[in-house]
Formats: C-alpha cells, structure tokens, sequence
C-alpha cells in the first residue's frame, strides 16, 4: 500500500477512518493498523495526535459541533408539528447511540473519565447549545400554537433524557428491547406517550 504524505491526510479524514476501526475492532487495535487503513505511516498519528490515546479520545470525544442545531434553529416549518418531534428525536436518538458507542470504547480501554471532559465554557459546549436550541424551538412552537403552552426546558430535558437514558441502557446495561425496537419505533412511542401534555389546543 502506497503511504501518502502527512500534509495530503486531513485530520478529519484520518479522525473518521480511525473512529470507525476503533468502533468495529475495540480499543485493542493498534495504531500501525489504523495507520494501514487510512494509508499513513503509524508516525504520522503520534505526530499529530501525541499517542494512540490521544488517537482515540480526538476520534471518540463528543463532537465540538453538532449538526442537527442549525435544524433546530431554523423551524419549526409548515409540516405537522408531530410529525417534526419524531424527525428530531430520530436525529437525537441516532447522535446519542453513537455518542454512547464512542464513549464506550474509551472508558472499557481504561480512559478516565475526566479524559472524555472539554476544558470549554460548559456554557458554549455543543450539549449546551443543544439542548438551548431544542428548548427555543419548542418555545418558537408555542408562540406559533402549535404545542401546548409549558415548560420548555422541562419538556427539553424529559425528551433529550428519555432518548439518551435509551442509548445508554443499550450500550452499557445490554437492554434486550433496544434490539427489537427499531428507533423510529421507539421514537414514535415516546412522542404518542407525550402527546396528550403537549398537543397544541383546539
């Protein structure tokens, strides 16, 4: 296999190639063979990453950005609200499963937990504006009539803590129903559960 040089890798294409192997084989492999499959030379990684460690944590870390909050930021749209609560939990409960993916490959490899924390304004972290971006767009829904007047952030925190304890019940506690229930399914049934508090009002 051809080595290609440092310079012509982005660090978000090695980060991509490297999070997929350390998802699919653990934590045990090693960087020669991650090195392989991008198609740099082992070096390369400990120059830009330190140490395998430093490797595992830059590919499995929570992500600095999370895409699904320009979404939020733009609605709701026109299309029935329901059918835009389900679409956004889908898109949550997928970011959750990988989230809870990566972060189990870190801390069964012996990593700290404090190792998996970003040393960023708790205030600005992508979680935080997140979970902001969720609560303004119920608030948004609201004002529109389209949801029942409630707590927003309460109604934010009960959805964003159903689809993340899911994600970690069947990663970390083996939940034998996250195997037979697809998580469209499982979204949807989480919605119709809440839809009776947060229905908009004749």
């Amino acid at each position: 296999m051809k080595i290609g040089r440092p310079k012509e890798v982005p660090d978000d294409h090695i980060l991509s190639i490297a999070r997929r192997c350390f998802l699919e084989r653990g934590g045990s492999i090693s960087a020669a063979d991650i090195a392989r499959e991008i198609g740099v030379s082992h070096t390369t990684l400990f120059n830009r990453f330190g140490s395998k460690q430093g490797l595992m944590l830059a590919a499995l870390e929570a992500p600095k950005e999370i895409q699904w909050i320009a979404t939020l930021e733009s609605g709701p749209d026109n299309r029935p609200i329901r059918e835009q609560i389900i679409e956004i939990a889908c898109t949550i409960s997928a970011f959750f499963e990988d989230l809870h993916a990566g972060f189990t490959v870190l801390q069964t490899s012996g990593i700290a937990t404090g190792a998996l924390c970003s040393e960023e304004d708790p205030e600005e972290s992508a979680p935080a504006r997140a979970f902001r971006a969720l609560t303004e767009w119920i608030g948004r829904a609201q004002d529109q009539g389209k949801l029942a007047r409630s707590d927003a952030q309460v109604l934010a925190s009960t959805l964003l803590g159903v689809l993340h304890n899911r994600a970690f019940s069947s990663r970390i506690c083996g939940d034998p129903d996250s195997e037979k229930t697809a998580d469209a399914i499982y979204v949807a049934n989480v919605v119709t559960l809440l839809w009776e508090g947060i229905k908009p009002p004749r």
